[in-house]
């Protein structure tokens, strides 16, 4: 059965309105949290809670079936599929977390921060969020126990963007902000009011990290938990919806997959009323500080990012193995020539960037020179260059096979 927020239980079925919410405010499943939720101009400060329902517990057995399901392909997929297919994720992650925040970005821009040695990225634009996101993949621990990490994660990920952007919007505050910051709707409605002032933010802000960190908490549930407070105590001035994907993408890298983590933005910009959505709901003041849609939510996105992961590889997977087999009717006969051909297959089918000489080099463990040879002894025409960006990306055209 699906759980009614009562925020829409208000509006269909108000004589009903107050004994739900005492009934799941007081039920012995609720978990409260030390925070209240309160709605921009209204009086109410609501406690903040959640409930642990039959829906979330079949919503988290639906993920691990799903999750199950996407390894068993993961674990079928050739040596350079996955570094392929992650390389482009996380272009495409990047770029639809700017595009909703309304910050424009191209792919390019992400390439070639991407391609920029790490200790030279923070010169360019988007080059401390792409080294972030690039971490995630490599599985850097992020530590998270305290109000001055999430600071610190800040001047790594983001403050360089804010910077560039607007440098009136960098955090002035001892960790924070020091005034007020309303969320402004498109036709200048103040939607919501960040929490203030600072010495609160701190507070809330160790409180919602505390339960980020309870083990008490299924993960999934606490991560969710945390994207909502990250969102509603709104610690910066800007950068804050970004700043709370990337937590939530490190998180599912971490319990999940990093091809999972990077869906999160693309699958949130698909269906971003939704997701405004829930915030919105949450928030209200008739809602009653209930979390419990945000999570439910929450966990919906992440079953329809390892859904969609699974999905997307099992059709690449089919189709690679199905041009696999038309290699041998190009009648390689030398066996390093094939294995560059089929690195540059997987290229074409898992990325739609292609692979670089240095990626092929590292892979087959040969000089570029002989990468280069290589490339040169596949029938021509039968390989595609972007010379767009550098260096060059190549891959074979599968229209020609």
């Amino acid at each position: 059965m699906s759980y009614k927020s009562l925020y829409s239980i208000y509006y269909k079925t108000p004589d009903e309105w107050e004994r739900i919410y005492q009934s799941r405010f007081n039920s012995p499943f609720t978990h409260h949290i030390s925070l209240s939720i309160h709605q921009y101009n209204r009086h109410r400060n609501n406690p903040g809670f959640y409930c642990y329902t039959e829906e979330m517990a079949v919503l988290q057995e639906s993920i691990m079936k799903h999750f199950n399901s996407c390894m068993e392909i993961i674990k079928r997929l050739p040596g350079v599929a996955i570094p392929q297919f992650l390389y482009t994720c996380l272009i495409e992650e990047i770029k639809s977390s700017n595009d909703i925040e309304g910050v424009h970005s191209t792919r390019k821009e992400i390439i070639d921060a991407l391609d920029t040695p790490e200790n030279e990225r923070q010169f360019r634009r988007l080059g401390g969020i792409v080294n972030k996101y690039d971490r995630i993949i490599n599985g850097e621990t992020i530590p998270l126990q305290e109000s001055q990490d999430i600071r610190d994660l800040y001047n790594d990920f983001i403050y360089d963007e804010i910077k560039r952007d607007d440098p009136r919007n960098l955090p002035d505050g001892k960790i924070f902000r020091k005034d007020s910051v309303d969320i402004i709707s498109g036709t200048q409605k103040v939607l919501h009011r960040g929490i203030y002032p600072e010495s609160e933010i701190i507070r809330c802000m160790d409180i919602a990290l505390s339960i980020l960190n309870d083990k008490g908490i299924p993960s999934l549930v606490r991560v969710s938990i945390f994207h909502y407070l990250f969102g509603y105590i709104h610690p910066f001035y800007d950068g804050n919806g970004r700043m709370s994907r990337f937590i939530t993408s490190y998180f599912l890298a971490k319990i999940l997959h990093p091809t999972i983590a990077l869906q999160l933005s693309v699958l949130i910009k698909k269906h971003k009323k939704k997701y405004y959505d829930l915030f919105a709901i949450t928030d209200s003041d008739i809602n009653r500080g209930d979390l419990t849609p945000f999570i439910i939510g929450t966990l919906k996105f992440t079953d329809k990012a390892i859904s969609f992961t699974r999905d997307n590889l099992i059709s690449k997977y089919q189709k690679y193995r199905d041009y696999e087999k038309k290699l041998d009717s190009l009648d390689l006969k030398n066996k390093n020539v094939w294995t560059v051909a089929d690195i540059l297959l997987q290229a074409a089918i898992f990325s739609n960037i292609g692979a670089s000489k240095q990626e092929v080099r590292r892979t087959i463990d040969k000089s570029e020179n002989s990468v280069s040879k290589y490339i040169r002894q596949i029938p021509c025409g039968l390989v595609l260059i972007n010379k767009t960006i550098r260096p060059y990306r190549y891959k074979l055209d599968l229209s020609k096979i």
